[in-house]
C-alpha cells in the first residue's frame, strides 16, 4: 500500500474522530467555551484545525494518476483558502483572557500553514524530492498537531474559580 494512502487514510479517521470528541467536550466544558463570544471564536478555530485536515485527507484519497491529482489540488486549494482566511480573522479579532492568548499565540502560524497547503497544491510533480502529496501531508500535519496543542490547552484551562468561595473558607 502507498505510503500517502496510509497517512491520509490514519489523518482522515483521527481528525474526524478528535473533530466530534472536541465536539462532546466544548459541549459539557467549563469557562464559557459556548457562550463567551471569545472563547466560542476560539472553539472554532480549533474545530477547523480537524475538520479540514480531515475532509482535505479524504479527498487525497480521491486522487488518481489519470487526472493528476486534480480532485485532491482543488480540495487542498479550497481548505487551504477557507482555513488562511479565517485563521487571519481570528488573529484579527484580538484576545481576552490567558487561556486564549496562549491559544491565539500559537495560531500565528496557521496562516503561513495554511498559505502553503494551497501553494503545495501547485507543485508540479518531480519539482523537489517530496511528492506535493507528501509536502500536503507535512503542512496538514502540522495543522493537526497545532489543533492537539489547542485542545490540551482548552481542557488543561483550570475553571474559573467562583465568587465567595474564598470567604466561605475564611469564615
Amino acid at each position: 500500500m502507498d505510503p500517502a494512502t496510509t497517512f491520509y487514510q490514519t489523518l482522515s479517521s483521527m481528525s474526524l474522530t478528535l473533530l466530534a470528541i472536541w465536539f462532546a467536550v466544548m459541549q459539557f466544558a467549563h469557562g464559557g467555551w459556548r457562550t463567551d463570544p471569545e472563547r466560542h471564536s476560539t472553539t472554532l478555530h480549533v474545530t477547523l484545525k480537524f475538520f479540514l485536515p480531515g475532509v482535505m485527507g479524504l479527498a487525497s484519497l480521491l486522487a488518481s494518476v489519470n487526472d493528476g491529482g486534480l480532485i485532491w489540488r482543488i480540495t487542498f486549494v479550497l481548505g487551504g483558502l477557507i482555513g488562511l482566511v479565517e485563521s487571519v480573522r481570528y488573529l484579527q479579532r484580538g484576545g481576552g483572557q490567558a487561556g486564549r492568548i496562549t491559544v491565539r499565540k500559537l495560531s500565528v502560524v496557521d496562516p503561513l500553514l495554511y498559505a502553503l497547503v494551497v501553494a503545495a497544491a501547485f507543485v508540479p510533480p518531480g519539482a523537489t524530492r517530496l511528492t506535493p502529496l507528501q509536502i500536503e501531508g507535512i503542512v496538514t500535519g502540522l495543522l493537526f498537531v497545532s489543533g492537539l496543542c489547542g485542545v490540551w490547552l482548552a481542557v488543561a484551562e483550570r475553571a474559573p474559580e467562583q465568587e465567595g468561595a474564598d470567604s466561605t473558607k475564611s469564615t
